[in-house]
């Protein structure tokens, strides 16, 4: 996997953005603005907004079709279509979320954390009164079921996006449950330090991305594999 880190600055705050990719018995690290999040990939879309004003500690998209949704996730879906679970696959491995790496995936989270205090960017700021906050978004396969399916198929689908959702809702809680320590990082740095502070404390997020696709095989062990 590749690790790699992007931030920009914005007025009187700062942004780091971190992107993790998993589903499927296949993982990747990548990151990008946020602009790039709502890459018309599906038909049912919430998009994030491009900017960090909106961003929130928790989202949901408004007119999701039937599938598996997360909490505290933005879900983004993109369709498959086909009658066989071998149709389902190719498409899957065909128009999946790609990564900047260049693989695809047949889901991916990605999380955002940003963080601001006044008096940003100067050596009189209030770093007590820091901000922090996370936005998540989920791609995720939606299939549009053909008429009359395969009772089979249908059970086998159904199963499958279950354990995909149950691996990547592994990823979002962990962001939910350990965002704030950038808060604490912050608090005990520097005007002049606390964005390094705020920066080497996404470190364990991102480690716990990697050792958690480890150790449930990129999802294989929850049953995230298709067909």
């Amino acid at each position: 996997m590749k690790v790699r880190g992007w931030w920009m600055r914005w007025p009187a705050a700062a942004l780091l953005i971190a992107a993790v990719v998993a589903g499927c018995g296949r993982t990747g690290f990548a990151t990008r603005p946020p602009s790039t999040d709502s890459s018309a990939l599906a038909s049912w879309v919430s998009t994030p907004p491009s900017s960090p004003a909106p961003f929130s500690t928790s989202s949901a998209a408004p007119s999701a079709p039937p599938d598996e949704t997360i909490t505290n996730a933005t879900m983004i879906y993109y369709d498959v279509t086909g009658s066989t679970a071998q149709e389902l696959r190719a498409q899957m491995s065909e128009d999946g979320p790609l990564s900047d790496d260049g693989h695809r995936f047949d889901a991916r989270t990605n999380w955002y954390i940003s963080w601001s205090w006044p008096g940003y960017g100067t050596r009189t700021c209030n770093l007590q009164d820091v901000t922090v906050t996370y936005r998540i978004t989920v791609t995720f396969p939606h299939w549009v079921e053909p008429t009359n399916p395969n009772p089979a198929l249908v059970s086998r689908w159904s199963a499958y996006t279950q354990a995909l959702a149950t691996h990547e809702e592994g990823h979002v809680d962990f962001v939910v449950s350990h965002y704030q320590a950038v808060a604490t990082a912050v608090k005990n740095a520097t005007c002049l330090t606390a964005d390094a502070a705020a920066q080497a404390a996404l470190q364990p997020i991102r480690q716990h991305d990697l050792d958690y696709d480890a150790a449930t095989n990129h999802g294989a062990t929850q049953g995230a594999t298709f067909p």
